[in-house]
């Protein structure tokens, strides 16, 4: 019974052993021995495409968001009441300075003046006369006074009745564009009321803000360049015309107005402008394409191309490979970045193909790859 317990006892032990060895084997060694391979095994050769970076002449420029706004603009509104007899114009329309844009009733008017005339001359007769006779002795100068009292008063009327004609024609106080009508022929308007919208339109001006440390480099005269979402491609050139007096309490912003020309009225005030000012002659730059950058959280980086630290002897091209450097950015142009530290000139970096590939990474340089990518992005 004892020897049985035994072999019992010497039989589980083994069991338990192999099983130990096995498991060992499956879960440990063999994963180990596994990850020991593919350490071991070269890396595969990567494609990417990339570029050198290059050396440029850029000027000092200030960028900011600006809104448009008229040189002058005013609500056009008669001074006196009356029914709209002419509208000498069309919404929108562009207008010279004198030109007459609207004519109210004055039909009451011209007869009370013809009334005033007739009177007027036969005052002016009157007062002749009694001159004459004064002058004789044969008349008093209470009579001669009261004569030239009667003429005066008429005359003011005649001048009183022709300055109200005057103020029922309505004319353009300076070049500018005319916006909506809000008035029809027939209809009264009364005095003050608002008939059209105009504004002086050429030049325009472009008004942003930038901060303390900008305004300093920005001077009277140099050269503003405007951008539209509206005229995509197109740069609306002018000049810095002002700068405000003071600093916003609740942005610590500084005004600044520029002054841009628009011959063809292609700008209407209110418009949103990317504004670039022009504040220095052209300097030196380092510049990359925009597509070799990587923007993280943890800093932007770049993938450089290098020859291989550790080369095959027996390869027969030159291995390069990849070394990630973290870079500092200065503006962006045309698709291009501004490189103030991490890359030098000439110093080749990865524009397609970073999702495969990281430090270290073993690659080759097929630029077709970014032409191809360009060219899917311009079918879609």
């Amino acid at each position: 019974m004892l020897r049985r317990i035994i072999y019992f006892l010497l039989v589980i032990v083994l069991l338990g052993g192999l099983g130990g060895a096995i498991a060992w084997y499956a879960f440990d060694f063999k994963p180990k021995m596994i990850a020991g391979f593919i350490q071991a095994a070269p890396k595969p050769v990567e494609t990417v495409s990339a570029e050198e970076a290059r050396q440029d002449q850029w000027e000092p420029q200030i960028g900011a968001i600006g809104t448009l706004a008229a040189v002058n603009g005013i609500e056009v509104a008669p001074q006196v009441g009356g029914v709209v007899r002419e509208l000498l114009f069309d919404s929108g329309d562009l207008v010279k300075k004198g030109q007459k844009l609207i004519q109210l009733d004055i039909d009451t008017e011209e007869a009370d003046l013809k009334n005033f005339k007739v009177q007027l001359d036969n005052a002016q007769i009157e007062f002749d006369r009694r001159e004459k006779v004064f002058k004789k002795g044969y008349a008093s100068k209470s009579d001669l006074d009261a004569a030239r009292m009667l003429r005066d008063r008429l005359l003011a009327d005649v001048q009183r009745t022709e300055a109200l004609i005057a103020q029922k024609s309505i004319y353009a106080p300076w070049d500018g564009r005319l916006g909506l009508r809000d008035v029809a022929v027939g209809k009264y308007v009364a005095a003050g009321q608002n008939v059209v919208w105009m504004q002086s339109v050429d030049p325009i001006y472009a008004d942003f803000t930038v901060t303390e440390a900008d305004f300093g480099r920005i001077k009277i005269g140099q050269e503003v360049q405007a951008r539209f979402s509206t005229y995509q491609g197109e740069a609306f050139k002018g000049k810095v015309k002002t700068l405000d007096a003071r600093v916003s309490e609740t942005s610590r912003m500084i005004t600044v107005r520029g002054e841009i020309e628009n011959p063809e009225g292609r700008l209407v005030p209110g418009m949103y402008a990317d504004v670039t000012v022009i504040v220095g002659a052209p300097e030196p730059v380092v510049t990359i394409s925009q597509t070799a950058v990587t923007y993280s959280l943890y800093g932007d980086s770049v993938f450089a191309v290098v020859k291989a630290k550790n080369p095959d002897p027996n390869a027969k091209e030159p291995e390069l490979e990849i070394e990630r450097r973290f870079v500092k950015l200065g503006p962006v142009r045309s698709g291009r970045v501004n490189v103030i530290e991490g890359v030098k000139s000439g110093d080749q970096v990865v524009i397609a193909g970073q999702n495969k590939i990281d430090q270290g990474s073993k690659v080759r340089i097929d630029n077709s790859i970014a032409l191809n990518l360009t060219v899917d992005r311009n079918t879609q």
